[in-house]
């Protein structure tokens, strides 16, 4: 459990981008205050006038009155829609921002966390931690203001009566926040129960012919009942302790308001108290008691923000990967791996050690090796992914790393298509791209397929490329990488998918087309791709 400083920096930093809209809703808030014991001035006025305590004029005291009213709606319909349009936009700065660090960060290739996970971060503790700065903080600060006011108004008319209701309040507060360690724990362990469920969820629904296969869906929903009774176990410690401090608070609301009520009545009978003062003490009181009780109730709710808060800083402390200024490489880039060491964190034994090889410029080559040898681990430390534990990868020269990386056409293993059209997973490597653009990389991939479905290249294939056969969606992703600018091409197992006559086709055509232009490095088990290749490394 991170500190409560710890926290509070975090949260004044994220702040920064939507500090001026919270300072014009306390601007707003304390416009409302004003008005509010105008309206009690008001009303004890009106009530004076019409028991004769005072001659004043009725209509105008009417006027007034009504006056504070319209203002009191129009100050309410602004604070509404300007805490709305306040929510939204702190939210989605927030998630921007956390979103382009976490897809920034250094890549370990075993993430520290899940994606379920990740994604419920992003969504629900940026939910609750924008509610407490666009809504819990200012509010808090507008309610001591208008406790303040309040009390100060009071002290003129009861000083006496203001310190029994202070008094107990206070006694009521502190009998409901005696439990501000436990509800944090608590909110602690629920979300972190519901970061589980969410990635459950996510995870059978991307493979879900998976789960109808072979786990099954009983044992899925098995394990989602579990993690939802824990849950539900929490949330019911949390409603006992909520409870409890619920009973204090009414408590302490109950008497406050019994003890107002009979400090009128003794008053008017002695005549030391006018209906008008009678009027003021009942809505004076509630004045004073709601900011203490909003005092009270915003405790659950910081406590709630404090976990998502930590939870946001998880993912804020991940290691950013160095940012250079792209460097274009002219030509086919030659590729050169000396003395390479490489271990993942906590791992006993490197994947690669001592491992040197030389892709020269424009040549085909091919990488083989049992699986497990480290072959994919090779690429991503050409890619500048990984760091090397030992030993370099440079290319033309240059130090493998994000500066570069833009010069690789890159075919990830297994289907890395995303959701949404063909056309829309081709531009993402090259949004300029024309129609005579596209149409050549579908042919060299061989994607005439293409031309053959009802919608061309508007089809749309669900997560993972559902919707397409592995094949299919392998020799788009094969496209897409063709229309990306570089000078290395690197395809990773990009046709364990395609029949024989298929493979040796496209491979046929990469052959043709860019031998001697890129330099091309392929990993593979098959005979196809040693046919064309300048040469073989084996690992």
């Amino acid at each position: 459990m991170r500190s409560f400083a710890s926290c509070m920096k975090t949260l004044w930093a994220m702040s920064k981008p939507v500090r001026w809209r919270l300072w014009i809703k306390v601007a707003a808030g304390i416009i409302r205050i004003v008005a509010s014991l105008g309206f009690i001035a008001a009303s004890k006025h009106l009530v004076d006038i019409a028991t004769k305590v005072s001659d004043a004029s009725l209509n105008q005291g009417i006027a007034i009155f009504i006056g504070i009213l319209v203002l009191q709606l129009v100050l309410t319909i602004f604070n509404n829609w300007w805490d709305a349009w306040c929510k939204v936009k702190s939210q989605n700065i927030l998630r921007k921002e956390l979103f382009g660090h976490v897809l920034s960060s250094r890549w370990s290739g075993r993430e520290r966390y899940l994606s379920g996970d990740t994604v419920n971060r992003l969504e629900e503790d940026i939910r609750v931690t924008s509610d407490l700065l666009t809504d819990n903080i200012p509010n808090l600060l507008i309610t001591i203001l208008q406790l303040i006011a309040s009390s100060a108004y009071m002290l003129t008319l009861a000083p006496n009566l203001l310190w029994v209701l202070l008094i107990l309040m206070a006694a009521a507060v502190f009998g409901s926040k005696m439990f501000f360690k436990q509800l944090r724990e608590i909110m602690a362990r629920i979300r972190n129960r519901d970061s589980e469920l969410q990635q459950l969820m996510q995870e059978s629904l991307q493979h879900r012919v998976l789960v109808l296969t072979l786990t099954k869906v009983e044992r899925v929903l098995e394990k989602f009942g579990w993690i939802q009774t824990d849950i539900e176990g929490e949330t019911r410690k949390r409603l006992n302790y909520n409870a409890i401090a619920r009973g204090f608070m009414l408590f302490g609301f109950q008497a406050g308001h019994a003890v107002a009520f009979l400090w009128g009545i003794f008053g008017i009978s002695a005549g030391t108290v006018t209906y008008g003062m009678m009027t003021a003490f009942l809505q004076l009181v509630g004045r004073v008691q709601g900011p203490i009780a909003s005092l009270s109730g915003q405790v659950p709710a910081f406590i709630r923000a404090l976990t998502s808060i930590e939870r946001l800083m998880d993912l804020a402390e991940l290691e950013e990967e160095p940012q250079g200024e792209n460097i274009h490489l002219p030509g086919a880039p030659e590729v050169v791996v000396s003395n390479l060491t490489y271990a993942y964190p906590g791992a006993i034994r490197p994947v690669l050690k001592d491992f040197s090889c030389r892709f020269e410029g424009g040549t085909f080559s091919v990488i083989s090796g049992p699986t497990g040898i480290g072959k994919s681990t090779l690429i991503n430390l050409i890619l500048g992914l990984l760091e090397p534990t030992k030993g370099s990868v440079t290319v033309a020269g240059h130090p493998a790393g994000s500066a570069i990386r833009s010069n690789f056409m890159y075919v990830p293993q297994g289907n890395s298509l995303l959701s949404g059209t063909i056309r829309s997973n081709l531009l993402l490597a090259a949004p300029e791209a024309t129609e005579d653009q596209i149409k050549e990389v579908l042919s060299l991939a061989m994607c005439n397929f293409v031309n053959d479905l009802h919608d061309g290249l508007e089809t749309r294939c669900g997560e993972i490329g559902s919707g397409l056969s592995e094949g299919q969606a392998q020799r788009i992703a094969v496209a897409r990488a063709l229309l990306h600018p570089g000078g290395v091409l690197i395809l990773d197992e990009s046709t364990s998918a395609l029949d024989a006559a298929t493979e040796s086709a496209l491979l046929k055509n990469l052959h043709e087309r860019y031998h001697g232009e890129k330099t091309i490095i392929f990993i593979s088990h098959r005979e196809a791709a040693i046919r064309f290749a300048d040469s073989v490394i084996s690992l």
